[in-house]
């Protein structure tokens, strides 16, 4: 049960981190992101009320062999959170779907940044906040004949030097950490879930 909570706890940062949750909303991002912080945390709650009710059927019942609800509510936990943390997996880390859809969704940034405010303004903003430059490189912009933003140069060693790496390349290996921790509780607890079965 505290696994469950940890876990708990853990998507609900994932999903409510200010800085994070800042990025989702301005890239659009909200089903790929979300998505499995909503399964981790449907998991956890069901985890927590199986345990609740277990404990509750011991001690006020005569028999001390585990209800077939117990079992049941066990095996759904444990199938959910693996697929919470498989959709975290294939959707939250570097080499994974995320890196394919943040190039994508940064290549349509950079592209509508001539015409669209918001566009270049989030873009400018990643690129600042993020240390990156272009969709795939600073090269980006000079391929396409368009002035590298001040964003771009790397002011914390005081030369000006251009960031060498993309946002999408950066941004997909800032979000990881930050997913693996989920990951890693969730897969305890589902262990954990599978094994009192």
């Amino acid at each position: 049960m505290i696994l469950a909570e940890v876990v708990m706890g853990l998507s609900l940062w994932l999903r409510y981190e200010w800085d994070f949750k800042h990025y989702v909303y301005e890239l659009e991002a909200q089903k790929v992101f979300w998505t499995g912080p909503y399964i981790l945390i449907a998991s956890s709650s069901l985890t927590m009320a199986v345990s609740v009710i277990g404990i509750c059927h011991l001690g006020y019942s005569q028999r001390k062999s585990p209800i077939p609800f117990f079992i049941l509510g066990c095996a759904v936990s444990a199938i959910l959170g693996l697929s919470g943390v498989a959709y975290t997996l294939n959707h939250g880390i570097f080499h994974s779907d995320l890196t394919s859809w943040l190039e994508d969704r940064f290549w349509e940034l950079f592209h509508e940044m001539d015409n669209n405010e918001r566009s270049a303004r989030i873009l400018r903003i990643i690129q600042e906040d993020i240390e990156c430059c272009g969709p795939s490189a600073w090269q980006d912009y000079e391929a396409f004949n368009k002035v590298v933003p001040n964003e771009c140069r790397n002011t914390a060693n005081g030369n000006g030097n251009l960031q060498t790496d993309g946002c999408a390349e950066i941004f997909a290996r800032w979000m990881e950490p930050k997913n693996r921790l989920a990951f890693w509780h969730r897969f305890t607890t589902g262990c954990h879930s599978g094994y009192t079965i």
